[in-house]
């Protein structure tokens, strides 16, 4: 696994190949999904007292919209718009493992630096995820590119909406601190 994770974060576009035709690494790209949440997140957490409650946010966020919501939205952009032989659970593996190169974003806490390789991180990670759509979805990458784009901008409409309703439901909490 760790060496597949290396390979996504290198862009290895066979890997990508590799996975969208391996059925038996379903669960190990959710498992890298997971783990990559879990550690990127981290460099998103500043220390103070609402820390937990960040951390667990921008998790939820990265598992159920970065990953789940970009796959099945790439699956059915790729699939019905532009004819791509896809699934959904190969959409999720392959892009379970283009979220790879967003554990650079573990070094997000590095005070006036850290925003740099977050966004490197998410860069990489848009890129990989190009790759895994090109490669799941077997059409070009000029497809893949607009299969995206969608998703990300569908991703970055849904997270500021969820973002909004947290601030409002945490505002009252934050007099007390």
């Amino acid at each position: 696994m760790i060496d597949r994770m290396w390979r996504a974060i290198k862009l290895d576009s066979r890997l990508f190949r590799e996975v969208a035709d391996n059925p038996s690494l379903t669960g190990e790209g959710a498992l890298v999904a997971v783990i990559v949440a879990l550690i990127s997140s981290i460099g998103v957490v500043s220390f103070h007292p609402s820390a937990a409650v960040t951390y667990v946010t921008t998790v939820i966020n990265s598992l159920l919209l970065g990953w789940v919501l970009w796959s099945v939205v790439a699956y059915f952009i790729g699939a019905k718009l532009f004819g791509g032989r896809s699934s959904i659970v190969e959409m999720l593996r392959t892009l379970g493992y283009a979220n790879s190169p967003r554990l650079i974003g573990v070094l997000g806490f590095i005070p006036c630096i850290g925003w740099i390789f977050s966004l490197a991180g998410s860069i990489l990670s848009l890129i990989a995820g190009i790759i895994a759509i090109r490669e799941s979805m077997e059409f070009d990458t000029s497809k893949a590119i607009v299969t995206a784009i969608i998703g990300f901008i569908l991703f970055v409409v849904v997270s500021a909406i969820i973002a909004l309703v947290i601030a409002a439901v945490t505002l009252p909490f934050q007099a007390l601190q």
